[in-house]
């Protein structure tokens, strides 16, 4: 998600700036930018911090009173608004493969970058997730948030519901994307309750009020429930 129109945002989409104007960085120019390496590095922060977050807000110290499900949802959502304002003018705050994607399909940025982000978000979850299991007391652990499909849901309707805030998600970045969008407001903000918004109805569907697990797959927490599993 590039939210700003300026020379930092024009490089983090893998474009050259010369006198003439804005030309495609070869791949070589590319990997060889330190603008390239310090937008790799803000990926994996960012998400290394949304996971650790994220995931953290679903500890539960009392077995007889599950996660609360607003409370996750917000963490997440706001986790998402100050990450994509902290550095979405570097790196885009993609934090998630499904908004990279996107992005390359799109041709926002290059498969170069795509694949380095991709690579930079799985091993920051892996890491948020490895020191959130570090930092907290075994006798809290429980799941740290790993997802799984509720046992009276079908895959294929597990699969629907994933699609459709994972949807309403990317269609929010793009959104706030528009160069000849007028200003209503915070983009940040708009993108965070896009993740909070998405959390809570995955979560009203699918969560069982008597365990402590989540029971919807959803992709804006995919990357700590890879290290939990």
């Amino acid at each position: 998600m590039v939210l700003t129109q300026n020379r930092g945002a024009t490089r983090s989409r893998g474009m050259a700036v010369d006198g003439q104007g804005e030309k495609p960085a070869t791949a070589r120019e590319e990997i060889r930018s330190y603008q390239f390496w310090k937008a790799v590095r803000c990926e994996f922060l960012v998400t290394l911090l949304y996971v650790f977050i994220g995931c953290g807000t679903t500890t539960v110290w009392d077995p007889s009173q599950p996660a609360d499900d607003v409370k996750v949802s917000l963490a997440f959502g706001l986790a998402v608004a100050t990450f994509v304002q902290c550095v979405g003018h570097i790196s885009g705050a993609h934090m998630n493969p499904a908004v990279t994607v996107a992005m390359l399909v799109t041709r926002n940025v290059t498969l170069l970058r795509a694949a380095f982000y991709v690579t930079a978000q799985c091993l920051g979850g892996v890491a948020g997730a490895g020191i959130l299991y570090g930092v907290t007391p075994p006798a809290v652990l429980g799941s740290l948030g790993v997802t799984r499909v509720h046992k009276d849901v079908a895959l294929g309707q597990a699969f629907g519901v994933e699609f459709m805030i994972t949807f309403i998600y990317v269609f929010t970045v793009f959104a706030n994307m528009e160069p000849k969008r007028i200003d209503m407001g915070s983009r940040s903000l708009a993108i965070g309750l896009s993740v909070t918004m998405g959390h809570l109805f995955g979560m009203a569907l699918f969560h069982d009020k008597t365990t402590t697990e989540w029971e919807a797959d959803m992709i804006v927490s995919r990357h700590g429930a890879v290290f939990c599993r």
